[in-house]
């Protein structure tokens, strides 16, 4: 989920300078991170049925009350409806220990750990999950394969395993041509390699079909500024609210600065910052501004600046602005 963005993107590892910038929307970890209809809650049991590759029978209801995994079952899901997910994960990893979780369980227990955990963790998760079903011979719903793919994409994403997450989404677009986050996530991953028409292409698709998701925005305008359309970033950032997407405005004021329109970029900042602020941050941005001109990548250059007005901000908050 949805969860808001941060402040300011975070720097992502193990990719190229300039395409870095282009993965923070989906390094929120991812994750936000990521899109929220990949549900940044973990998924109801019932998104996750399957049937049987053997006879189509319909998956066993759960034991009797006195069964301990079929309470602790229960518990788990009870605490993730209530959003603690924490709990829930912890509850669901002593049933794993305990040899007491089916396929579609293990599946259940990696897509609420997902947010709590970290990327590697995450990846070994869902590893164990895709052996468990592989080994079941059950055949996954469109919505357990999304599940499964897209909690793969994430991790192996914010590891740095760029061509192992493209496969990951692209499993998930063929189960769903039209999930939203595979679309984001793959849509930052093309830009990352340079193929910047495609990713261009699923961004706007994306954001046709979820236009209320800012973080498919941000990645698109990113991408037409990384192309050197700062006009056309401009004109996607403008649409993002400064007090709910700092993120997005602060992108907005670094294009402006691009544009050569300071004026506008010191009207964008003072909505995200304090105003005695603004023009040690516009003094930045027309310092990186010439060095993207002198040839510096302008991925590197906006992570740069993001960290820098970051610092500012946390000195004023420090009190010693």
């Amino acid at each position: 989920m949805n969860a808001t963005l941060p402040l300011f993107p975070l720097p992502a590892a193990r990719l190229g300078r300039a395409g870095a910038v282009l993965l923070l929307a989906l390094m929120l970890s991812a994750c936000s991170t990521f899109t929220k209809t990949d549900s940044a809650s973990a998924p109801s049991s019932r998104n996750l049925l399957t049937q049987s590759n053997a006879g189509g029978a319909s998956p066993r209801p759960l034991a009797s009350s006195d069964d301990p995994a079929a309470e602790g079952l229960k518990l788990a899901r009870l605490l993730r409806d209530q959003g603690r997910y924490e709990g829930a994960a912890g509850v669901y990893a002593q049933l794993e220990q305990r040899g007491s979780l089916k396929p579609l369980e293990l599946l259940e227990y990696a897509s609420v750990a997902a947010p709590i955990q970290s990327p590697r963790d995450n990846l070994a998760l869902f590893g164990r999950a895709r052996r468990a079903l592989n080994e079941s011979g059950v055949t996954l719903t469109p919505a357990a394969t999304v599940t499964l793919c897209n909690g793969l994409g994430r991790a192996r994403m914010a590891l740095g395993q760029r061509d192992a997450a493209m496969q990951d989404f692209d499993c998930t677009l063929a189960a769903d041509a039209n999930n939203v986050a595979a679309l984001n996530a793959k849509g930052v991953l093309l830009d990352a390699s340079g193929d910047h028409e495609q990713a261009r292409k699923l961004l706007a698709h994306a954001w046709e079909l979820d236009p209320s998701d800012f973080r498919v925005l941000n990645n698109l305008a990113l991408s037409h500024l990384a192309g050197g359309d700062a006009q056309e970033a401009i004109r996607l950032l403008s649409q993002a609210d400064a007090v709910q997407l700092p993120t997005l405005k602060l992108n907005l004021a670094f294009a402006q600065v691009l544009q050569g329109d300071e004026s506008a970029a010191r009207k964008t900042l003072e909505g995200i910052m304090a105003p005695a602020l603004v023009p040690q941050a516009l003094a930045d941005f027309a310092q990186r501004r010439q060095r993207i001109r002198d040839g510096a990548p302008v991925g590197s250059e906006l992570m740069a600046a993001s960290r820098h007005v970051l610092q500012l901000r946390e000195k004023e908050a420090n009190g010693h602005g």
